[in-house]
C-alpha cells in the first residue's frame, strides 16, 4: 500500500478517536448511538462489503452492475462502443439501500457533514481501484458544478463537499474550473435522450495552459444515466482537459446515456 494511503488512513483513525470524544456519535445509516463516527461498525462494515461485491459486478467503463459471467472487456454491453465523454468510471456501490439514503440525505445543507465520512469510504472501497487508474500526482480534483440558482436554492453543493472529502483522502488538490452554465429543468423523470438533450452545452470550462492535458477525477453524488458527467467531461476536454475518470458515491441501474 502506497505510503500516502497509510498515512490518509491514519490521519483519519485518529481524526474518529478524537471526534468519538467530542461529538455524541449516532449511526447515519441505523441511528444507534455511540457509534465514533458517522457509521456504527456493522453498518460501516456492510457498506464495505456490499462496496466490494458490487465492485467485482461493476462495469470499468461506466460502472453499471454488470452480471457475474458479463464480458466487460471494452465495457458492458449497455456502453461498449460508445462514446461517454470520460475514460472509466468508479462508484462505491449501488443505488440502492442505505447508500441510497445517504445520498438522499447529502442533498440538504444541514447534513453536508456526511460527505467526508462517504469519501472517506469510498477512498478505502476503491483504493485499488484508484491505483490501477494510474492518476498522476498532479491530476485535478473537479466537482460537478450546481447552476448558481441551484446553488442558492440548495446552499451547498454535494458535490463540492464529496470533492474535498475526497482531496484529503487521495492527496490531490480540488480545482473549480468548471461551471454550469444553463439551468436546466429537474433531470429525474426525464428519459436518457432528453437528459443527454438537456444538458447540451450546459457546461463551460475555461481554456488555461494549466488545465492543458491535465488527468481529472470528477466527482458527483450519483450516475444515472451518464448524461450529467458526460456533458462535463466533454466541456473539460474542450478546454483541453485529457484523461476524465468519474468518481460517484453511488451507480443507478438506469441504462443509457
Amino acid at each position: 500500500m502506497p505510503i500516502a494511503w497509510r498515512a490518509s488512513g491514519w490521519l483519519g483513525a485518529l481524526g474518529r478517536a478524537v471526534d468519538a470524544l467530542v461529538f455524541p456519535w449516532s449511526c447515519a445509516v441505523c441511528g444507534a448511538d455511540g457509534s465514533g463516527g458517522a457509521f456504527c461498525e456493522s453498518c460501516r462494515a456492510g457498506l464495505l462489503g456490499r462496496a466490494a461485491a458490487a465492485s467485482r459486478l461493476a462495469c470499468p467503463r461506466c460502472a453499471l452492475p454488470a452480471g457475474p459471467y458479463a464480458d466487460l472487456r471494452g465495457g458492458c454491453g449497455d456502453c461498449r462502443g460508445r462514446s461517454l465523454g470520460f475514460e472509466a468510471a468508479l462508484a462505491l456501490g449501488p443505488y440502492e439501500g442505505g447508500l441510497r439514503e445517504l445520498c438522499l440525505r447529502l442533498k440538504r445543507d444541514r447534513d453536508a457533514w456526511l460527505a467526508p465520512w462517504l469519501a472517506g469510504l469510498w477512498a478505502e472501497a476503491r483504493g485499488e481501484a484508484f491505483d490501477r487508474l494510474e492518476l498522476p500526482a498532479d491530476a485535478w480534483i473537479v466537482p460537478v458544478p450546481l447552476h448558481w440558482r441551484r446553488h442558492w436554492q440548495r446552499g451547498y453543493n454535494q458535490a463540492d463537499a464529496l470533492a474535498h472529502g475526497l482531496s484529503r483522502r487521495l492527496g490531490r488538490r480540488v480545482h473549480t474550473p468548471l461551471r454550469r452554465v444553463r439551468d436546466t429543468r429537474k433531470l429525474a423523470m426525464m428519459s436518457a435522450t432528453d437528459r443527454a438533450r438537456a444538458l447540451r452545452d450546459a457546461f463551460r470550462a475555461r481554456p488555461a495552459r494549466a488545465l492543458k492535458g491535465r488527468a481529472i477525477l470528477l466527482v458527483d453524488d450519483v450516475l444515472t444515466t451518464g448524461a450529467t458527467c458526460a456533458a462535463a467531461a466533454r466541456a473539460l476536454k474542450a478546454a483541453g482537459a485529457g484523461r476524465v475518470i468519474v468518481a460517484v458515491i453511488a451507480r443507478t441501474g438506469k441504462t443509457g446515456q
